[in-house]
């Protein structure tokens, strides 16, 4: 299992909200850029960033983003605003190695199931949950599509995974809840990364134990509720 330190970005700037509500958050002295830095040197394989911003449709950071492709070699999952085609393949072209796109995914599943496998190897399906329905547009909206009818047609595709979270545990610090992933885990055989609520080294332990591949980390690292050097653990 491998965990991924989160990045989360507001007005060029370091971020954690709580249940994704953009008043409720919390701004951190270093930069994203250093932050990544910092991941790298730590020893992650892969780092996971938002644009909030461009997920609240209030500009972007785009600057900010090509600035962390530009200083660090691992790997990036980018997520935050993709919203088209287009700018999949901006991301694709910048280097990023998974593009995550939530609100697209869901309302253009036809559109997305037509892109070539080069692509598509490069997507990961967002399915943010919130009370037990999809979350879209930063998780403003609700939609009422099915779980399994989105997750039965992308499994015919080769995506290279699925990205669930938790909308009502994310920032909380208050745990995994496994009942959400596992509903997931029922239906597909690809790659899932899961996130919202990590709150300590037990959650990573469960995680693993339960066979998800990727775990999220976010507001846990920067309260120090968890140490990098614990993490870096889970990647050996």
């Amino acid at each position: 299992m491998n965990v991924f330190p989160a990045i989360d970005i507001i007005d060029g700037k370091c971020v954690r909200l709580t249940k994704g509500i953009e008043t409720d958050k919390t701004i951190y002295q270093k930069t994203p850029v250093e932050m990544a830095k910092i991941y790298q040197d730590a020893g992650f394989k892969t780092i996971h960033v938002v644009d909030l911003d461009a997920t609240l449709g209030k500009g972007n950071n785009n600057l900010t983003l090509r600035e962390i492709r530009k200083n660090i070699s691992i790997n990036i999952e980018v997520a935050g605003g993709i919203r088209s085609k287009d700018a999949i393949k901006e991301k694709f072209d910048e280097g990023f190695d998974i593009i995550v796109i939530g609100t697209f995914a869901v309302k253009n599943i036809d559109e997305v199931l037509t892109y070539d496998e080069n692509l598509l190897k490069k997507i990961s399906i967002a399915l943010d949950i919130k009370d037990n329905q999809i979350a879209l547009h930063g998780w403003k909206e609700t939609n009422n599509i099915p779980l399994e009818d989105i997750v039965s047609k992308y499994n015919k595709r080769s995506i290279n995974s699925y990205f669930v979270t938790d909308v009502e545990k994310d920032g909380m610090l208050s745990g995994l809840n496994m009942e959400t992933f596992n509903s997931l885990k029922k239906l597909t055989n690809k790659k899932i990364t899961i996130g919202g609520g990590v709150k300590d080294i037990n959650d990573l332990q469960k995680s693993k134990s339960y066979g998800f591949d990727n775990v999220v980390v976010g507001k846990a690292i920067y309260e120090e509720k968890i140490l990098l050097e614990d993490l870096i653990k889970f990647n050996a």
